[in-house]
Formats: structure tokens, C-alpha cells, sequence
């Protein structure tokens, strides 16, 4: 538990050093532009996008697929807002490790050193792709770095990866530290690798596939809730149950749109045909965030907040979690001398 307040402790300097204190060397209004390498690439890959599939969801499917979510319309966007699902549409670091663990489904056939070296180069491919932004970064390091251990037989926690990945960035660009694509991503992550395990041993009765997803889900939403609502002055009320039921969809959507669009490349009918599923499925997606979106109190604007708020917020948050692990810690069998 002490590798957690440690974590706490970076966490508070990433989110609020930037807001209460000045830094000497960092820029408060940075943003973090990638790198436009492939943009070609991208560009005519989104083109294709939208012949193969109707408007608007080849826009969500391109926000989806290649992290470009330009086109979508404003109302939809700000259903996504609403809803606290924004970030399915842009590109993720959940979206890298998807793509990593659908290559990785390769080492039966190739062994798992080639399968390692293969997602590796995958992985850069697709980063590149999309632009290098910050959450993709930040993905691409920890996988690297988790699948690195593995070669050469020295496994990582989730935990030290993070801390490590977070560091890392920091020191390559401290603007980082003001960047919000960072700030919700490291705090999404960290809640997924740390909070969610706690909160999964507190729902025992729940079915396991429940379970996991609810608890992975309060997990990051409860994490990155003061950056969402500090910096877009919103907060959502049904985002939990919004992110529920449409969150099993993304793996689904993006390797089925991945196919469609290789299978395109050589034939629009079969690239079509092929992309049936995943069309379906952004169909589903979006007729269930306007369906949350439009319900009463569905979110509600909050004025400007002191960053003191949302300290005392995190403390709150860490004295719960720490209640949950000493009960845990109480429940756990003594070990026979």
C-alpha cells in the first residue's frame, strides 16, 4: 500500500503543480501537436473510411480506427460530452493495446519472440499513424516496456511501468505536466492498474465479466472526474452506465474496422461487406449515447472550481481506497507458520 501513496503523492504533483504553483522551464499554454509523418497516409485512409460507410459513422468509426475525429457533427459530440464518452472517439491508448494483443494473437503460429518483435513494430506503425499523440505515447512505452521485460525475462508490474512512462515523459517535455491529453490519460491508466483491482475484490457478488467492467469503469471515471470537470467546467451524471454499455464495443469496432479498411484497399464492395459488423455496431454506439444524452439532468455545468476542491477530493478518494485495501488486508487468510 505504500507503492499507492507514493502514487498518490505523483499523482497530485501532475495534476496540480501546474494549477497552484509556477514551474520554471514549462509553458502553460503548450500543446502537444504530434507528428504529422503519415498524415498522408491517414488522410486517404479516412477518405476511404467514408466510402465505405454511411455518415455520420464513418466519422465516429475514424475517430475510432485512426484517431482523427474532425468530422464529427457538433451534436454528436456533444452527446459524447454529455455522456463522459468522448474518448472512445479519439485515439487512445486503449486502442494501441488492442491492436497489441490482437498481434500478439500470433505467437502460437510464430512463436512468441517474432509475435513480441512483430506487435513492437505494429505498434510504432500505428503510433506513427496517428499522429503520436500523447496517450498513444504514453501506451506505446508501457507496452514496450512490459513486452522488453518479458525478452529478457525480467517481468514488470502495470504499476512501476506507469510510474516509470510517466516519469520518462515528464523529463523528455515537463510541458507535459499542463497537458490534459496527458493528465487524463496517466490518471485513466493509473486507475485501471491500481484502483480498479481494489474495487473489483469489493464487488465479489457481481458476475465476473460485470464485475471487472464496473469496476475498471468507476475506476477511471472516478480518477480523471476533476480534470474533466476543471477543465471543460462538466460533469456527467449517467457517464458510468453510458461507458458500460457501449465500452465492449471498442475492441470489437476498431479490429473489424482495421480489416475492413485492409480489405478495402483492394475492393470497396468487400471492404463494404466486410465493415457490415463494425457499422452495426457504431450504429449501436450512437444510438445509446443519444439515448443517455437525452435524458433529464443527463450532466450539469459547474462554474470555475479551486484546484483546493479537487485536492481534497483526491484525499477523500485516497482514504476510501485505503479503507477497502486494510479490509481486504483483514480478510486475507494468515499464512500457516
Amino acid at each position: 500500500m505504500s507503492r499507492l501513496l507514493i502514487a498518490g503523492a505523483f499523482l497530485w504533483v501532475v495534476f496540480f503543480s501546474g494549477r497552484v504553483i509556477q514551474i520554471g522551464g514549462i509553458d502553460p499554454k503548450f500543446k502537444d501537436s504530434g507528428t504529422q509523418t503519415l498524415a498522408p497516409l491517414q488522410n486517404y485512409l479516412g477518405n476511404l473510411t467514408q466510402r465505405l460507410t454511411p455518415y455520420p459513422q464513418s466519422a465516429l468509426f475514424e475517430g475510432i480506427v485512426l484517431g482523427e475525429g474532425q468530422k464529427i457533427p457538433y451534436t454528436l459530440k456533444h452527446d459524447l460530452k454529455s455522456t463522459s464518452t468522448i474518448h472512445i472517439v479519439v485515439v487512445s491508448g486503449q486502442n494501441l493495446t488492442i491492436l497489441a494483443g490482437f498481434v500478439m494473437g500470433a505467437a502460437g503460429w510464430i512463436g512468441r519472440r517474432k509475435a513480441i518483435y512483430l506487435t513492437l513494430s505494429t505498434m510504432i506503425f500505428y503510433a506513427l499513424l496517428t499522429g503520436f499523440q500523447v496517450p498513444v505515447v504514453r501506451a506505446l512505452m508501457m507496452v514496450s516496456l512490459a513486452y522488453l521485460g518479458q525478452l529478457t525475462g525480467r517481468d514488470k508490474t502495470g504499476w512501476w511501468i506507469l510510474m516509470l512512462t510517466g516519469a520518462a515523459m515528464l523529463l523528455y517535455n515537463p510541458n507535459y505536466l499542463l497537458n490534459i491529453s496527458f493528465q487524463l490519460s496517466f490518471l485513466a491508466t493509473f486507475g485501471v492498474v491500481v484502483v480498479s483491482p481494489l474495487l473489483e475484490e469489493g464487488l465479489q457478488r457481481l458476475l465476473n465479466l460485470v464485475r471487472q467492467d464496473l469496476a475498471v469503469t468507476l475506476a477511471a471515471q472516478a480518477m480523471v472526474l476533476p480534470v474533466i470537470a476543471y477543465n471543460f467546467g462538466q460533469i456527467s451524471l449517467v457517464g458510468v452506465a453510458a461507458n458500460l454499455l457501449v465500452l465492449w464495443t471498442i475492441p470489437l469496432i476498431m479490429i473489424g474496422g482495421a480489416v475492413s479498411l485492409l480489405v478495402g484497399l483492394t475492393s470497396t464492395f468487400w471492404g463494404t461487406v466486410t465493415g457490415l459488423l463494425p457499422t452495426i455496431l457504431v450504429t449501436y454506439l450512437i444510438d445509446t449515447i443519444r439515448l443517455f444524452a437525452g435524458l433529464p439532468l443527463a450532466s450539469f455545468r459547474l462554474t470555475q472550481t479551486p484546484p483546493v476542491l479537487w485536492a481534497g477530493y483526491y484525499l477523500l478518494l485516497a482514504a476510501v481506497l485505503w479503507t477497502i485495501f486494510l479490509r481486504q488486508e483483514r480478510a486475507m487468510p494468515t499464512p500457516a507458520p
